[in-house]
């Protein structure tokens, strides 16, 4: 082999398949991943097909990794945006404040992972409209996380765009890439020859002795060959003693080229290593006037090039980069730590970074500074930069109790949000070898954890109670540390569901001022008693869910779904607890994301993608460590279960709740399984089983606080009330449901009040309590317990006698369950539509027969008449009429009145006669 076009020896074969490569991305976008071996080429091969692209008329962009940047999230995306400003500015205001927000150029909401990853491809879409653009991102391996995330986002997107991305990374370091199952070039070392002939180019005057001695230890590594040749160049005639044989450090020779640069230099050139960005405009801040005058020595060794845009300075191998920083002290590492830090003062995340690595000793105001960081990394989703700062501004507290705060901080965002329960262990064991006295945080973290993951609410209950007891209470709202608490140990309070949690916890919350609806007093509060929630209480949760659209705190989000879900407003936070769940930043908070996703789909009856979402929530929680999600999971799949009348599975599910919560005396996960056995008794008419698993939450009459199954169970109880001849306790409980004021709540809450009212009334108010229960506005998004008020509705209309009404209640029930997937309870709505002499199941078919009231409306809507013209004529409601032309349309094969005249007139005479 020779040498190719431009001047690499030995690399003809890789250098037409890069250029194939660059025709293929500059028609119809293409990505390639370059491996191997440190200092075998790969980088001379991206400096020699970027040259390439620009004479093919392509923009190129490029960025590298950095391994003093791998903590910092998007650092490597930061390269290539930072070299797109003006498309930037071109963004829409959504799309380009999402890149801001997350690379910290801006402030904000913290954008979701997706709308940044699509954000990122947008901008590359822009750069590239003028002409194809190549992006070049070397040393893949030490590029941060969420930079590769983007990277590999990209490079599955490129089809039919005009972009190529050009990758390189050390084959054993590279694995996250190479699990992608992206295209891939192998670089391998050169051949005998080649590394001859490459050594015969640039040392002619060795002799050959020389040279086959350094081609025979570099083994084919071009900058081993090159850089060993170098190191003897002085030493011609004495032989090949500077050999130090195959491991000779190619590193050690880059310090030496460093060492002999100029002292400003090497100042500059060590700004630049510890910056990472490469940023001209940073390093010229940093360096002082006339600072960047000191890297022409640097660059006219080929130690670095500067940018043809001239705003980025680049090392020419990660060796020189580690050569410069591995040949500094520790005084000047910090010293330019402080000067890029007064550099990034509008960076807060970066600015905290450098400082914290320019300090040694504890110092209260850098801490803070690092703190404030951490939070800013929180804000914008990034909870493991939040963990990584709140840790290193605890090492640089000077007081212990705010060291221990701070640990604790970090300890219970690796736990709620992040997921990361071993993280949260190991800082806590930190915590409690301290001696000093615990903090709120502390004590909120460690109730925490004995909670989710032991069911131990009886520990977190003391722990936090007492901490929060001996902490000072400020006339506000309470924020920070004590807000934590507070929340915690409602967590506690609220699955612990006993009085000798709560009961403590009441009287907490009455010292409280009033507080926004994400707040623990308002959790507090709401799972205490809900009746007691005005509606400016209502409108503010509303208004707080609708900005939950901008808002990227995993933390705020779940907090408000939290809320939310007690009060039937999950559709309005769905897609931000998705975007909780889609992003994978934030583990911790999925698991109860996707609890309210699931309860989402189970509410508004989407059964079959509520059950999934139960069981990803129980095997995630399983997997992690939180046995205390896994049993909401448990509860939601029973719930599913028993709605669509698959008994066994209901009772699964249930046994596993009891048999975790029991033997915890969670008495709350308790009654959730109670009220999924109720449901699936009910569904299967087994009135008395109902019955009992009913009053084990509560008694008849009586909704306690703290007790929210108490009010979502109440139509079951009553129900299971009046079909086993328990009508007064039937009457108490409507009674105290309707009393409760929940009405005012939601429509579904509306529609349970008007339902057990209906069930319980006077004979000659039973008819007109059921329709002003299904006439509720709003009532049709909660399919389920329509089709239950039906059911019921038309069961007392049967028990009366008047079997032409329930027809029409039963029918529309029936119905609405066979819609849903409810076996159970459409074959209890059919074996009731028996009883009254209809014996025909399931929905009006174009072709079926129409019952004998079906075709007296008909024929009187073909008239012309009004359904309450109708209802009049025949004795009937307006509702009933309207319910009997929903069934007539499609068995005529019709869609409107108007085609009601033709289609009677085609009917054979003896159709109508069956159905009775």
């Amino acid at each position: 082999m020779g040498v190719g076009p431009t001047g690499l020896v030995g690399r003809e074969g890789e250098l037409a398949e890069l250029a194939a490569f660059l025709d293929m991305a500059g028609m119809d976008g293409a990505v390639l991943l370059l491996t191997g071996d440190p200092g075998v080429g790969k980088t001379a091969l991206l400096d020699a097909t970027a040259e390439l692209a620009v004479a093919k008329g392509m923009r190129v962009v490029r960025g590298s990794g950095d391994e003093y940047e791998t903590d910092i999230s998007f650092a490597g995306l930061h390269q290539l945006v930072g070299s797109l400003p003006d498309e930037l500015g071109r963004l829409p205001r959504s799309t380009r404040e999402a890149l801001e927000v997350a690379l910290g150029l801006g402030a904000g909401p913290a954008p979701s992972q997706i709308a940044v990853l699509n954000a990122a491809l947008s901008l590359f879409d822009e750069a590239a409209k003028e002409r194809p653009l190549l992006l070049v991102v070397d040393d893949l391996h030490a590029v941060d996380q969420a930079s590769r995330a983007a990277v590999g986002f990209v490079a599955r997107r490129l089809g039919g765009r005009r972009i190529g991305l050009l990758g390189a990374g050390r084959t054993e370091s590279d694995e996250s890439f190479r699990s992608t199952g992206l295209p891939e070039l192998e670089i391998a070392p050169l051949g005998d020859s080649d590394a001859l002939r490459l050594l015969s180019r640039r040392f002619a005057h060795l002799p050959r002795r020389v040279l086959s001695t350094v081609a025979h230890e570099a083994q084919g590594n071009p900058l081993a060959l090159l850089e060993f040749a170098g190191a003897s160049g002085g030493q011609h005639g004495q032989g090949a003693g500077w050999a130090s044989g195959q491991g000779r450090d190619v590193r050690a020779l880059y310090s030496a080229r460093v060492g002999r640069l100029p002292h400003r230099t090497r100042e500059v050139l060590l700004l630049a290593a510890l910056e990472g960005s490469g940023d001209i405009g940073i390093l010229e801040a940093a360096g002082g006037p006339g600072g960047l005058d000191g890297l022409a020595p640097a660059e006219r060794d080929h130690l670095v090039m500067v940018a043809e845009n001239g705003r980025v300075v680049r090392f020419r191998h990660p060796l020189v980069r580690a050569a410069v920083v591995d040949g500094s002290t520790g005084e000047q590492r910090r010293s330019a730590h402080r000067r890029l830090a007064d550099a990034l003062a509008d960076q807060p995340e970066r600015r905290g970074d450098h400082l914290a690595r320019a300090t040694t000793a504890p110092d209260e105001a850098v801490a803070a500074v690092v703190e404030s960081a951490a939070r800013s990394s929180l804000r914008r989703g990034d909870a493991d930069g939040a963990i990584a700062r709140l840790r290193r501004a605890a090492e640089l507290s000077p007081d212990r109790m705010v060291r221990r705060r701070r640990l604790s901080q970090a300890a219970y965002v690796a736990a709620w949000v992040a997921g990361h329960l071993e993280v949260s262990h190991e800082i806590m064991r930190e915590v409690e070898g301290d001696p000093a006295a615990r903090s709120l945080s502390a004590a909120a973290t460690a109730g925490f954890l004995v909670l989710v993951t032991e069911g131990d609410a009886d520990t977190a209950h003391a722990l936090l109670m007492e901490a929060i007891e001996q902490a000072p209470m400020s006339p506000g709202p309470p924020s920070g540390e004590l807000e934590t608490a507070l929340f915690t140990l409602t967590l506690a309070s609220q699955y612990s569901g006993r009085p000798e949690h709560w009961q403590p916890l009441s009287k907490v919350l009455a010292q409280l001022p009033a507080a926004s609806p994400a707040a623990a007093a308002s959790l507090g509060r709401v799972h205490h008693n809900l009746g007691s929630l005005t509606d400016g209480m209502l409108r503010r949760l509303d208004e707080e869910i609708a900005r939950l659209r901008d808002q990227s705190d995993a933390d705020v989000v779940i907090r408000t779904a939290l809320t939310a879900s007690y009060l039937d407003r999950l559709p309005g936070c769905r897609e931000a607890v998705s975007r909780v769940i889609r992003d994978g930043g934030a583990v911790g908070s999925s698991m109860p994301a996707l609890m309210f996703v699931a309860l989402d789909d189970l509410y508004t009856g989407r059964w079959q993608p509520s059950a999934d979402a139960a069981d990803e929530l129980i095997a995630l929680s399983e997997e992690m460590g939180y046995h205390l999600f896994a049993q909401v999971g448990h509860y939601i799949a029973a719930m599913a279960a028993a709605q669509r009348g698959d008994l066994d599975a209901c009772r699964r599910h249930c046994e596993a709740v009891w048999g975790w919560s029991g033997p915890r005396r969670l008495r709350r996960l308790e009654n959730c399984a109670h009220q999924a056995a109720a449901r699936a008794a009910l569904g299967a008419a087994d009135f008395e089983t109902a019955f009992r698993h009913a009053t084990a939450i509560c008694a008849p009459g009586v909704l306690p606080p703290f007790n929210p199954e108490a009010v979502w169970s109440a139509p079951d109880l009553v129900e299971a009330a009046v079909r086993t001849g328990r009508h007064e306790e039937a009457r108490r409980h409507a009674d105290a449901l309707r009393d409760a004021g929940v009405g005012h709540l939601s429509s579904r809450l509306a529609l349970s009040s008007a339902t057990v009212t209906a069930m319980t009334s006077a004979a000659e108010d039973m008819v007109r309590c059921f329709e002003e229960a299904l006439a509720l506005p709003g009532v049709e998004q909660w399919p389920f317990e329509v089709g239950h008020a039906r059911l019921v509705y038309g069961e007392a209309l049967r028990r009366q006698g008047l079997n032409r009404d329930a027809r029409v209640q039963l029918a529309a029930a029936r119905d609405r369950f066979e819609e849903l997937g409810a076996r159970s309870w459409e074959a209890r709505a059919a074996a009731e539509l028996r009883a009254t002499g209809m014996t025909r199941t399931g929905r009006g078919k174009a072709g079926e027969a129409l019952t004998p009231q079906e075709l007296e409306v008909a024929r009187l809507a073909a008239t012309g008449l009004s359904n309450p013209q109708i209802a009049s004529h025949l004795f009937l409601s307006p509702r009933t009429v309207s319910s009997h032309l929903y069934r007539v349309f499609p068995k005529l094969g019709i869609t409107s009145r108007a085609g009601l005249r033709d289609a009677l007139e085609a009917l054979p005479p003896e159709l109508p006669a069956t159905g009775l």
